[in-house]
Protein backbone atom coordinates (compact mmCIF):
# COMPACT_ATOMS: atom_id res chain seq x y z
CA UNK A 1 0.00 0.00 0.00
CA UNK A 2 1.42 3.60 -1.00
CA UNK A 3 1.98 5.33 1.97
CA UNK A 4 -0.38 8.84 2.43
CA UNK A 5 0.70 11.89 0.87
CA UNK A 6 1.22 14.52 3.68
CA UNK A 7 0.29 18.11 4.14
CA UNK A 8 2.39 20.96 4.91
CA UNK A 9 0.48 22.06 8.27
CA UNK A 10 -0.78 18.51 9.55
CA UNK A 11 -0.31 18.76 13.07
CA UNK A 12 -1.49 22.47 13.67
CA UNK A 13 -4.03 23.47 15.33
CA UNK A 14 -6.16 26.67 15.06
CA UNK A 15 -9.00 27.64 16.85
CA UNK A 16 -11.23 30.01 14.47
CA UNK A 17 -13.30 32.80 15.94
CA UNK A 18 -14.14 33.89 12.61
CA UNK A 19 -17.86 35.45 10.65
CA UNK A 20 -18.40 36.10 7.57
CA UNK A 21 -15.61 36.40 4.66
CA UNK A 22 -12.51 37.33 5.33
CA UNK A 23 -12.04 35.93 8.50
CA UNK A 24 -13.24 32.07 7.78
CA UNK A 25 -10.90 32.33 4.20
CA UNK A 26 -7.75 32.53 6.40
CA UNK A 27 -9.22 29.36 8.35
CA UNK A 28 -10.10 27.84 5.10
CA UNK A 29 -6.90 27.94 3.41
CA UNK A 30 -5.63 26.88 6.37
CA UNK A 31 -7.70 23.75 6.47
CA UNK A 32 -6.63 22.94 3.29
CA UNK A 33 -2.86 22.68 3.70
CA UNK A 34 -4.04 20.23 6.68
CA UNK A 35 -4.43 22.11 9.93
CA UNK A 36 -7.30 21.19 12.50
CA UNK A 37 -9.55 24.13 12.32
CA UNK A 38 -11.92 23.77 14.76
CA UNK A 39 -14.94 26.75 14.03
CA UNK A 40 -15.99 28.75 17.55
CA UNK A 41 -19.49 29.91 16.86
CA UNK A 42 -21.32 32.21 19.08
CA UNK A 43 -24.85 31.27 19.92
CA UNK A 44 -27.68 30.68 19.59
CA UNK A 45 -27.54 30.45 15.82
CA UNK A 46 -23.78 30.63 15.43
CA UNK A 47 -22.01 32.05 12.66
CA UNK A 48 -24.33 34.46 10.85
CA UNK A 49 -23.73 32.91 7.08
CA UNK A 50 -25.46 30.20 8.60
CA UNK A 51 -28.76 31.83 9.14
CA UNK A 52 -29.44 33.85 5.65
CA UNK A 53 -27.95 34.03 2.00
CA UNK A 54 -28.37 32.52 -1.19
CA UNK A 55 -29.39 29.30 -2.37
CA UNK A 56 -31.25 28.74 1.29
CA UNK A 57 -30.61 26.50 3.55
CA UNK A 58 -31.59 22.58 2.35
CA UNK A 59 -31.05 19.89 4.92
CA UNK A 60 -29.19 22.41 7.50
CA UNK A 61 -26.93 23.24 5.14
CA UNK A 62 -26.34 27.21 4.22
CA UNK A 63 -24.30 27.03 0.97
CA UNK A 64 -22.76 30.62 2.46
CA UNK A 65 -21.48 28.60 5.64
CA UNK A 66 -20.29 25.31 3.52
CA UNK A 67 -18.21 27.71 1.00
CA UNK A 68 -16.10 29.09 3.64
CA UNK A 69 -16.12 26.96 6.17
CA UNK A 70 -16.03 23.17 5.28
CA UNK A 71 -13.38 21.37 6.42
CA UNK A 72 -13.77 22.57 9.63
CA UNK A 73 -15.40 21.24 13.10
CA UNK A 74 -18.25 23.63 14.73
CA UNK A 75 -17.80 24.25 18.36
CA UNK A 76 -20.28 26.22 20.00
CA UNK A 77 -19.89 27.86 23.46
CA UNK A 78 -21.61 31.03 24.90
CA UNK A 79 -18.41 32.87 25.65
CA UNK A 80 -20.21 36.27 26.63
CA UNK A 81 -20.59 34.00 29.86
CA UNK A 82 -17.69 33.96 31.94
CA UNK A 83 -17.81 30.25 32.29
CA UNK A 84 -18.03 29.90 28.17
CA UNK A 85 -14.78 32.07 28.03
CA UNK A 86 -12.73 30.45 30.58
CA UNK A 87 -13.30 27.22 28.45
CA UNK A 88 -12.18 29.25 25.50
CA UNK A 89 -8.99 30.14 27.14
CA UNK A 90 -8.63 26.92 28.37
CA UNK A 91 -8.01 25.60 24.98
CA UNK A 92 -5.48 27.46 23.80
CA UNK A 93 -3.40 25.54 25.42
CA UNK A 94 -3.78 23.01 22.71
CA UNK A 95 -3.90 25.34 19.79
CA UNK A 96 -1.53 26.73 17.70
CA UNK A 97 -3.22 29.24 16.31
CA UNK A 98 -6.43 31.33 17.28
CA UNK A 99 -7.99 33.73 13.89
CA UNK A 100 -10.62 36.25 14.82
CA UNK A 101 -12.27 39.15 12.63
CA UNK A 102 -14.85 40.89 14.83
CA UNK A 103 -14.78 44.65 15.23
CA UNK A 104 -11.70 45.87 17.30
CA UNK A 105 -12.63 45.32 21.09
CA UNK A 106 -15.71 42.78 20.96
CA UNK A 107 -13.83 39.87 21.84
CA UNK A 108 -11.74 41.67 24.82
CA UNK A 109 -14.96 42.41 26.38
CA UNK A 110 -15.44 39.10 27.47
CA UNK A 111 -11.84 38.33 27.89
CA UNK A 112 -10.64 36.63 24.13
CA UNK A 113 -7.69 38.73 24.22
CA UNK A 114 -4.28 37.94 22.96
CA UNK A 115 -2.82 38.37 26.70
CA UNK A 116 -5.31 36.21 28.27
CA UNK A 117 -4.61 33.50 25.26
CA UNK A 118 -0.82 33.83 25.64
CA UNK A 119 -0.74 33.55 29.31
CA UNK A 120 -2.22 30.06 28.75
CA UNK A 121 -0.02 29.23 25.97
CA UNK A 122 3.15 31.54 25.51
CA UNK A 123 3.98 29.88 22.03
CA UNK A 124 0.34 30.69 20.83
CA UNK A 125 -0.13 33.28 17.80
CA UNK A 126 -2.93 35.14 17.05
CA UNK A 127 -4.12 36.93 13.87
CA UNK A 128 -6.87 39.57 14.03
CA UNK A 129 -8.48 40.66 10.95
CA UNK A 130 -10.23 44.11 10.52
CA UNK A 131 -11.57 46.68 8.89
CA UNK A 132 -9.02 49.36 9.37
CA UNK A 133 -6.53 47.71 12.10
CA UNK A 134 -6.04 47.65 16.21
CA UNK A 135 -4.79 50.94 15.76
CA UNK A 136 -5.63 54.74 14.56
CA UNK A 137 -8.23 56.90 13.99
CA UNK A 138 -10.97 54.23 12.72
CA UNK A 139 -10.33 51.48 14.85
CA UNK A 140 -13.50 51.39 16.47
CA UNK A 141 -15.52 52.15 13.47
CA UNK A 142 -17.30 49.21 11.44
CA UNK A 143 -15.74 47.98 8.27
CA UNK A 144 -16.68 45.39 5.56
CA UNK A 145 -15.35 44.68 1.88
CA UNK A 146 -16.62 47.40 0.54
CA UNK A 147 -15.43 50.57 2.87
CA UNK A 148 -12.20 48.73 2.94
CA UNK A 149 -12.16 48.84 -1.04
CA UNK A 150 -13.39 52.60 -1.25
CA UNK A 151 -10.72 53.49 1.62
CA UNK A 152 -7.83 51.61 -0.12
CA UNK A 153 -7.98 53.66 -3.46
CA UNK A 154 -9.11 51.08 -5.73
CA UNK A 155 -13.10 51.89 -6.19
CA UNK A 156 -11.75 55.47 -7.63
CA UNK A 157 -9.65 53.78 -9.99
CA UNK A 158 -11.97 51.17 -11.40
CA UNK A 159 -14.76 52.33 -13.33
CA UNK A 160 -16.10 54.21 -16.81
CA UNK A 161 -13.86 57.15 -17.59
CA UNK A 162 -16.38 59.37 -16.73
CA UNK A 163 -15.24 58.81 -12.81
CA UNK A 164 -18.10 56.87 -12.19
CA UNK A 165 -16.70 53.89 -9.35
CA UNK A 166 -18.15 50.62 -10.28
CA UNK A 167 -18.07 47.44 -7.77
CA UNK A 168 -15.63 44.64 -8.53
CA UNK A 169 -17.25 41.16 -9.12
CA UNK A 170 -15.63 39.58 -5.94
CA UNK A 171 -14.89 40.75 -2.28
CA UNK A 172 -11.53 41.41 -2.86
CA UNK A 173 -11.00 43.33 0.09
CA UNK A 174 -12.27 40.39 2.23
CA UNK A 175 -10.22 37.70 0.01
CA UNK A 176 -7.35 39.53 0.17
CA UNK A 177 -7.84 39.77 4.01
CA UNK A 178 -8.02 35.97 4.03
CA UNK A 179 -4.89 35.77 1.92
CA UNK A 180 -3.10 38.00 3.39
CA UNK A 181 -3.68 36.36 7.03
CA UNK A 182 -2.22 33.01 5.84
CA UNK A 183 1.11 34.51 4.73
CA UNK A 184 1.01 36.45 8.33
CA UNK A 185 -0.07 32.95 10.10
CA UNK A 186 2.81 30.86 8.32
CA UNK A 187 5.37 33.70 8.41
CA UNK A 188 4.48 33.90 12.84
CA UNK A 189 4.64 29.77 12.69
CA UNK A 190 8.17 29.78 11.33
CA UNK A 191 9.86 32.24 13.35
CA UNK A 192 8.01 30.10 16.20
CA UNK A 193 10.04 27.74 14.75
CA UNK A 194 13.12 28.77 15.68
CA UNK A 195 12.52 31.02 18.47
CA UNK A 196 9.62 29.70 20.28
CA UNK A 197 7.89 32.70 20.84
CA UNK A 198 4.14 33.37 19.58
CA UNK A 199 3.35 36.69 18.84
CA UNK A 200 0.01 38.56 17.46
CA UNK A 201 -0.75 39.61 13.58
CA UNK A 202 -2.64 43.07 13.31
CA UNK A 203 -4.71 42.57 9.40
CA UNK A 204 -6.47 45.64 7.79
CA UNK A 205 -8.52 44.84 5.12
CA UNK A 206 -8.04 48.63 3.36
CA UNK A 207 -3.89 47.61 3.61
CA UNK A 208 -4.35 44.46 1.95
CA UNK A 209 -6.15 46.03 -0.96
CA UNK A 210 -3.49 49.17 -1.16
CA UNK A 211 -0.42 46.68 -0.55
CA UNK A 212 -1.86 45.69 -4.23
CA UNK A 213 -1.75 48.46 -5.76
CA UNK A 214 0.63 48.98 -9.28
CA UNK A 215 1.43 51.29 -11.68
CA UNK A 216 -0.77 53.91 -10.75
CA UNK A 217 0.77 53.97 -7.41
CA UNK A 218 3.83 53.69 -8.33
CA UNK A 219 3.44 56.96 -10.75
CA UNK A 220 2.01 58.70 -7.51
CA UNK A 221 4.82 57.90 -5.21
CA UNK A 222 7.30 58.98 -7.27
CA UNK A 223 5.80 62.52 -8.18
CA UNK A 224 5.38 62.86 -4.37
CA UNK A 225 2.13 62.86 -4.88
CA UNK A 226 1.34 65.24 -8.03
CA UNK A 227 0.30 62.36 -10.58
CA UNK A 228 -3.16 61.05 -9.12
CA UNK A 229 -4.99 59.15 -11.73
CA UNK A 230 -7.98 58.10 -12.16
CA UNK A 231 -10.13 55.64 -13.79
CA UNK A 232 -9.30 54.14 -17.21
CA UNK A 233 -11.91 52.29 -18.66
CA UNK A 234 -11.58 49.38 -20.35
CA UNK A 235 -7.84 49.92 -21.27
CA UNK A 236 -5.02 50.06 -19.18
CA UNK A 237 -2.18 52.18 -19.77
CA UNK A 238 1.19 51.18 -20.19
CA UNK A 239 1.25 50.06 -23.65
CA UNK A 240 -1.48 50.65 -26.43
CA UNK A 241 -3.51 48.88 -27.59
CA UNK A 242 -3.94 46.89 -24.00
CA UNK A 243 -7.61 46.59 -22.81
CA UNK A 244 -10.85 45.18 -23.50
CA UNK A 245 -12.09 45.07 -27.44
CA UNK A 246 -15.27 42.99 -28.86
CA UNK A 247 -14.84 40.86 -31.84
CA UNK A 248 -18.30 39.63 -33.57
CA UNK A 249 -18.59 37.01 -30.65
CA UNK A 250 -17.55 38.33 -27.58
CA UNK A 251 -14.64 40.39 -25.75
CA UNK A 252 -11.32 39.51 -25.39
CA UNK A 253 -8.35 41.13 -23.52
CA UNK A 254 -5.59 42.31 -25.45
CA UNK A 255 -2.15 43.82 -25.48
CA UNK A 256 0.44 44.72 -28.16
CA UNK A 257 3.37 45.16 -25.93
CA UNK A 258 5.54 48.59 -27.36
CA UNK A 259 8.24 46.84 -28.50
CA UNK A 260 5.34 44.93 -30.51
CA UNK A 261 3.96 47.88 -32.32
CA UNK A 262 5.36 48.02 -35.49
CA UNK A 263 4.82 44.21 -35.91
CA UNK A 264 1.44 44.53 -34.75
CA UNK A 265 0.33 47.15 -37.72
CA UNK A 266 2.03 44.97 -40.26
CA UNK A 267 0.41 41.93 -39.46
CA UNK A 268 -3.37 42.77 -39.44
CA UNK A 269 -2.68 44.73 -42.67
CA UNK A 270 -2.23 48.50 -41.71
CA UNK A 271 1.70 49.44 -42.39
CA UNK A 272 0.22 52.96 -42.20
CA UNK A 273 -0.44 52.75 -38.76
CA UNK A 274 3.06 53.10 -38.61
CA UNK A 275 3.25 56.78 -39.74
CA UNK A 276 0.55 57.95 -38.61
CA UNK A 277 1.03 60.94 -35.75
CA UNK A 278 -1.97 60.08 -33.52
CA UNK A 279 -0.65 56.50 -32.61
CA UNK A 280 3.15 56.83 -33.23
CA UNK A 281 5.31 57.53 -30.47
CA UNK A 282 3.46 54.94 -27.54
CA UNK A 283 2.63 58.19 -25.74
CA UNK A 284 0.07 59.68 -28.61
CA UNK A 285 -1.09 55.62 -29.07
CA UNK A 286 -2.11 56.26 -25.33
CA UNK A 287 -3.95 59.90 -25.97
CA UNK A 288 -5.62 58.71 -29.03
CA UNK A 289 -6.23 54.78 -27.83
CA UNK A 290 -10.03 56.18 -28.93
CA UNK A 291 -9.50 56.90 -32.32
CA UNK A 292 -7.28 53.31 -32.65
CA UNK A 293 -9.69 51.61 -30.72
CA UNK A 294 -12.48 51.29 -33.65
CA UNK A 295 -10.00 50.32 -36.41
CA UNK A 296 -8.37 47.32 -34.37
CA UNK A 297 -12.47 46.38 -33.59
CA UNK A 298 -13.42 46.70 -37.21
CA UNK A 299 -10.05 44.28 -38.41
CA UNK A 300 -11.16 41.75 -35.65
CA UNK A 301 -14.82 41.81 -37.05
CA UNK A 302 -13.37 41.14 -40.54
CA UNK A 303 -11.33 38.24 -39.36
CA UNK A 304 -13.89 36.43 -38.18
CA UNK A 305 -15.38 34.94 -34.76
CA UNK A 306 -13.37 35.62 -31.37
CA UNK A 307 -12.05 31.97 -31.42
CA UNK A 308 -10.69 33.10 -35.06
CA UNK A 309 -9.33 36.23 -33.78
CA UNK A 310 -7.59 34.76 -30.68
CA UNK A 311 -5.94 31.95 -32.79
CA UNK A 312 -4.29 35.22 -34.95
CA UNK A 313 -3.47 36.58 -31.85
CA UNK A 314 -1.76 34.17 -29.93
CA UNK A 315 -0.26 32.42 -33.25
CA UNK A 316 1.27 35.49 -33.17
CA UNK A 317 2.46 35.33 -30.06
CA UNK A 318 0.67 38.07 -28.49
CA UNK A 319 -1.31 38.61 -25.06
CA UNK A 320 -4.80 37.60 -25.52
CA UNK A 321 -7.80 35.61 -23.69
CA UNK A 322 -11.42 35.53 -24.33
CA UNK A 323 -13.21 37.61 -21.75
CA UNK A 324 -14.90 33.94 -19.95
CA UNK A 325 -18.24 33.82 -17.62
CA UNK A 326 -18.20 32.31 -14.58
CA UNK A 327 -20.05 29.04 -16.06
CA UNK A 328 -17.35 28.99 -18.69
CA UNK A 329 -14.44 29.56 -16.18
CA UNK A 330 -15.52 26.30 -13.80
CA UNK A 331 -15.53 24.58 -17.13
CA UNK A 332 -12.43 25.49 -17.95
CA UNK A 333 -10.86 25.08 -14.41
CA UNK A 334 -12.22 21.50 -14.14
CA UNK A 335 -10.78 20.63 -18.07
CA UNK A 336 -7.49 21.78 -16.99
CA UNK A 337 -7.35 19.11 -14.09
CA UNK A 338 -5.09 20.97 -11.82
CA UNK A 339 -7.11 19.97 -8.66
CA UNK A 340 -8.16 23.14 -8.16
CA UNK A 341 -11.47 22.10 -7.44
CA UNK A 342 -12.66 19.45 -4.70
CA UNK A 343 -16.01 17.49 -4.81
CA UNK A 344 -17.75 17.80 -1.47
CA UNK A 345 -21.15 15.64 -0.70
CA UNK A 346 -23.44 18.46 0.69
CA UNK A 347 -26.81 16.71 1.95
CA UNK A 348 -29.42 18.05 -0.13
CA UNK A 349 -27.54 19.13 -3.01
CA UNK A 350 -25.18 16.29 -3.58
CA UNK A 351 -21.78 16.62 -4.98
CA UNK A 352 -20.78 20.42 -5.14
CA UNK A 353 -16.74 21.35 -6.47
CA UNK A 354 -15.34 23.85 -3.85
CA UNK A 355 -12.15 25.33 -4.87
CA UNK A 356 -8.85 25.16 -2.85
CA UNK A 357 -6.02 26.86 -2.53
CA UNK A 358 -4.35 27.34 -5.57
CA UNK A 359 -0.79 26.04 -4.76
CA UNK A 360 0.74 22.85 -6.19
CA UNK A 361 3.27 21.40 -3.71
CA UNK A 362 6.04 18.83 -5.17
CA UNK A 363 5.67 16.80 -2.23
CA UNK A 364 2.60 17.38 -0.32
CA UNK A 365 -0.75 17.51 -0.71
CA UNK A 366 -3.79 20.42 -0.84
CA UNK A 367 -6.84 19.09 0.51
CA UNK A 368 -10.01 19.89 3.00
CA UNK A 369 -11.14 17.04 5.33
CA UNK A 370 -15.10 16.96 3.90
CA UNK A 371 -16.39 17.75 7.03
CA UNK A 372 -19.98 19.85 7.07
CA UNK A 373 -20.43 20.37 10.71
CA UNK A 374 -23.71 21.78 12.03
CA UNK A 375 -23.87 24.43 15.11
CA UNK A 376 -22.11 22.87 18.04
CA UNK A 377 -22.08 19.51 16.35
CA UNK A 378 -18.43 18.38 17.62
CA UNK A 379 -18.64 19.95 21.27
CA UNK A 380 -18.37 17.04 23.07
CA UNK A 381 -16.11 15.56 20.86
CA UNK A 382 -13.59 18.45 21.15
CA UNK A 383 -14.22 19.27 24.65
CA UNK A 384 -13.44 15.75 25.30
CA UNK A 385 -10.57 15.62 23.17
CA UNK A 386 -8.92 18.52 24.47
CA UNK A 387 -10.04 18.89 28.20
CA UNK A 388 -10.96 15.52 29.11
CA UNK A 389 -14.44 16.44 30.23
CA UNK A 390 -16.65 13.44 30.82
CA UNK A 391 -20.02 12.61 29.87
CA UNK A 392 -21.51 14.48 32.84
CA UNK A 393 -19.72 17.64 32.86
CA UNK A 394 -20.66 18.02 29.51
CA UNK A 395 -24.42 17.57 29.84
CA UNK A 396 -23.90 19.88 32.49
CA UNK A 397 -22.80 22.31 30.28
CA UNK A 398 -25.51 21.68 27.84
CA UNK A 399 -27.99 22.00 30.32
CA UNK A 400 -26.78 25.44 31.43
CA UNK A 401 -26.90 26.76 28.09
CA UNK A 402 -23.02 27.21 27.64
CA UNK A 403 -22.63 24.17 25.39
CA UNK A 404 -25.55 25.19 22.24
CA UNK A 405 -26.56 22.64 19.73
CA UNK A 406 -28.06 23.21 16.42
CA UNK A 407 -31.87 22.12 17.33
CA UNK A 408 -32.20 20.06 13.99
CA UNK A 409 -29.12 17.98 15.26
CA UNK A 410 -30.85 15.17 16.43
CA UNK A 411 -32.97 14.61 13.85
CA UNK A 412 -30.33 14.90 11.49
CA UNK A 413 -28.25 12.11 13.38
CA UNK A 414 -31.47 9.66 13.23
CA UNK A 415 -31.25 9.96 9.42
CA UNK A 416 -27.85 9.49 8.66
CA UNK A 417 -27.85 6.38 10.59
Amino acid sequence: MAEPVPQNLTGVRVLDITQYIAGPTLGRMLADLGAEVVKLEMPPGGEYSRRGGFPPRVEGQAPTYVYYNRGKRSLCIDFKRPEGAAIVIELAHHFDVVIENYTPGVLSKYGLTYEAFKARNPRIIMCAISGFGQTGSRVNLPGNDMTAQALSGLLHLTGTEDGTPVYPGMYLADGGGGVNGVAAVLAALYYRERTGIGQYIDVALYECVFHIHDVFLMQNLFTYGDYNPGPTGRHRPGATPCGLFQTRDGWIVFTVLNHQWERFAKDIGKPELLTDERFNPSSARWANRHLLEPIIEEWFRSLGSREEVLKFLLDRHYLAAPVLDLRQTVELIKGEGRGALQNLNVPGYGEIPMPKVPYLFSETKVEFQPLLSMVGEDNRDILSQYLGYSEQKLDDLQAAGILIEDSELSEIRERRK
